[in-house]
């Protein structure tokens, strides 16, 4: 399934709680340079796509294609007018803050594509187990609610339990900035307005569940730290210098 697949990483220069954070320095590397090169470690074409001329010139230094975009509300409605420019049917959106998703959470995704063939109005979302503590802190987790299907049946940043904790099974899961779409399914999504659940949760995924897509769950375990203060980059480098250790 890795024919016609590709990785797009929207990137978008100016955030409210972290201005700049894109281009903010892990090891001495950019951090969208950094999602870019964990992606092409999977062998698949990788494009960082963005309105910033800055991250543009930046990524063309480290040899890593670009796609230009206009002013986007999200990272998939940006990458769905990206993939205008290039030919795929399967994309992956990897979402430029999410510097510890390694190639092989990525390969997990790219191995569930046939899933997205056989069911129309369908996405994968990759979602991580994460403890009561971190699922209580609304500025880490966007938890899941997952059925016994492994489909993700709501979103939220308020906490989500889906076992008994204690249980062999996790009781909770965050959502992560990995999400897989048809090329026909992220356009659909793309043309939908946002809906009154999206708007007050602020997850853009609850788009597609607000209009009935069906958004399956891919289970990773890389410990990841969603990057959106420069105290979540703070951890992201004491942990990425324990590794090196």
């Amino acid at each position: 399934m890795k024919i016609n697949t590709s990785i797009l990483i929207p990137a978008r220069l100016m955030s409210t709680r972290f201005p700049r954070k894109p281009l903010a320095l892990i090891n001495g590397i950019p951090m969208v340079i950094c999602c870019a090169k964990n992606a092409i470690k999977t062998g698949l074409p990788v494009y960082v796509c963005t309105d910033s001329e800055e991250i543009k010139s930046v990524c063309e230094s480290y040899f890593i294609n670009v796609i230009l975009t206009p002013e986007c509300n999200s990272g998939t409605d940006r990458v769905a007018i990206a993939i205008n420019q290039i030919e795929t049917d399967y994309v992956i959106n990897l979402q430029g803050d999410e510097p510890l998703i390694g190639s092989n959470s990525l390969n997990k995704i790219v191995s569930m594509l046939s899933i997205l063939k056989t069911k129309e109005n369908s996405i994968i979302s990759g979602v991580e187990p994460i403890n009561s503590q971190e699922a209580l802190d609304l500025n880490e987790a966007k938890c899941a609610l997952i059925n016994q299907n492994s489909k993700i049946i709501y979103l939220s940043r308020q906490p989500l339990i889906n076992n008994i904790e204690g249980s062999s099974e996790p009781a909770y899961f965050k959502q992560l900035g990995l999400y897989a779409f048809s090329v026909e399914s992220i356009k659909k999504f793309a043309s939908l307005p946002v809906g009154k659940l999206e708007r007050a949760e602020g997850i853009e995924l609850i788009r597609g569940l607000e209009n009935e897509f069906t958004i399956f769950s891919c289970i990773i375990n890389d410990n990841t730290i969603s990057v959106d203060t420069q105290s979540d980059l703070n951890k992201v480098q004491s942990k990425i210098k324990k590794k090196i250790l």
